[in-house]
């Protein structure tokens, strides 16, 4: 089962476990129905509105963050540890960033806006290696037509 304590008053359920647990086990955030099927799959009796009322808790505690991709209108859902990352414009892939360059940033931004920074995530969108190589090749393929 996921690590990850739920603050003070609130109940660890065998649904938040479960969902924490997902989380934890994918390196991709997810869509709610993606966690609500999977759940099923592994036995596990809730409702998807129960999916989205833990995912909302969870998210509001800071244990889990939403992201919106790229051309996708849904959104995905990921542990906050795993917040920061590179997504691929061609083939979706998410690679996890481990070293937040964040903090830096973080300082002048109270600084410069006053704000307090109460929690972040990174999204930077490219294309991967393999989808470059791929782009290059059929670009050369085409040239010498």
């Amino acid at each position: 089962m996921a690590n990850i304590k739920l603050p003070e008053g609130y109940k660890t359920t065998k649904q938040r476990q479960a969902i924490l647990q997902l989380l934890e086990e994918n390196v991709v955030p997810m869509h709610a129905e993606d966690i609500y099927l999977k759940l099923k799959e592994k036995g596990i009796e809730l409702s998807l509105s129960t999916v989205y009322r833990n995912l909302d808790m969870l998210q509001r505690k800071g244990l889990v963050v939403k992201a919106y991709m790229l051309n996708e209108d849904k959104a995905r859902f990921g542990l906050a540890s795993k917040k920061n990352y590179l997504v691929c414009q061609e083939c979706r892939k998410i690679v996890i960033i481990d070293n937040c360059p964040f903090e830096k940033f973080k300082e002048e931004l109270i600084e410069v806006h006053g704000f307090d920074i109460l929690g972040h995530s990174i999204e930077v969108y490219g294309v991967c290696p393999e989808c470059k190589s791929k782009v290059s090749q059929n670009f050369e393929s085409s040239q010498n037509k």
